[in-house]
């Protein structure tokens, strides 16, 4: 996509949840190859959209994405160049999407919950948009 940061931000801010969640999800999952599975920063940035509220939910969050991460990897390895392997790729790319996009929905509400407990002026609405202008 090579439209302006403006015009991304601009996009952004009319999505829904679901939208957002989807395309920071399939941000995420670009990031994920056989040989480069996921960087330390890349999965602790993807724990911080989250919002697990403690260290040991912070964890356990990292757990998830990590075993997150593994399947894609796993798949992604497996795949053996046939057109039954690029089918197996992309429905594999597909199932992380689905997978990433429900932690990220999960983010939002717990966000929501953390701010009305703990008045944090966090908004993960407007970090899913930060994170898809940025790595866009």
């Amino acid at each position: 996509m090579n439209k302006a940061p403006s015009q991304l931000t601009a996009q952004a801010c009319e999505m829904t949840d679901e939208e957002l969640a989807r395309q920071a999800a399939e941000v995420a999952t670009d990031w994920v190859s056989a040989d480069t599975p996921l960087s330390q920063d890349q999965g602790w940035h993807l724990v911080g959209l989250q919002y697990a509220g403690s260290a040991q939910g912070e964890m356990h969050t990292r757990d998830r994405v990590g075993a997150w991460r593994q399947q894609l990897v796993q798949a992604l390895k497996a795949a053996d160049g046939s057109a039954e392997g690029a089918g197996r790729i992309a429905t594999a790319r597909s199932e992380a999407v689905a997978q990433m996009r429900d932690m990220l929905l999960d983010g939002i509400r717990s966000a929501e919950q953390l701010n009305k407990t703990w008045i944090s002026p966090t908004d993960p609405r407007a970090a899913l948009r930060a994170f898809i202008s940025r790595h866009q």
